[in-house]
């Protein structure tokens, strides 16, 4: 995993768009908490110049597209929990920067 996808993983866990399994230590999508905070907080590192997001060389639009990327395909639960949903449940992901976006 490369610095940039460690970063993207970071702002979505910040967020807690992405959440970490107590027991597996897996990282899944919770679908209950608006990813637009995630796609905001990233826009507003880049622009504030912080070091921790310095990789992407004040480029916000491709933070947000890897940010997007992340969410879309991280797992809509542990994927080692019994106790997930099921593949023909999951929503539809893939857009989410453009959603996320709009709504703010």
């Amino acid at each position: 995993m490369d610095k940039k996808q460690v970063i993207a993983i970071g702002i979505g866990l910040q967020t807690q768009v992405l959440k970490t399994c107590p027991v597996h230590r897996k990282i899944y999508f919770d679908d209950e908490v608006n990813p637009a905070n995630a796609f905001a907080l990233a826009i507003e590192l880049v622009r504030k110049h912080r070091p921790y997001v310095a990789e992407f060389h004040d480029d916000e639009h491709e933070l947000t597209d890897l940010l997007s990327d992340t969410l879309g395909t991280a797992p809509p639960c542990c994927p080692e929990c019994q106790s997930g949903a099921s593949l023909g449940s999951m929503p539809d992901r893939s857009r989410f920067a453009e959603s996320a976006l709009e709504i703010g």
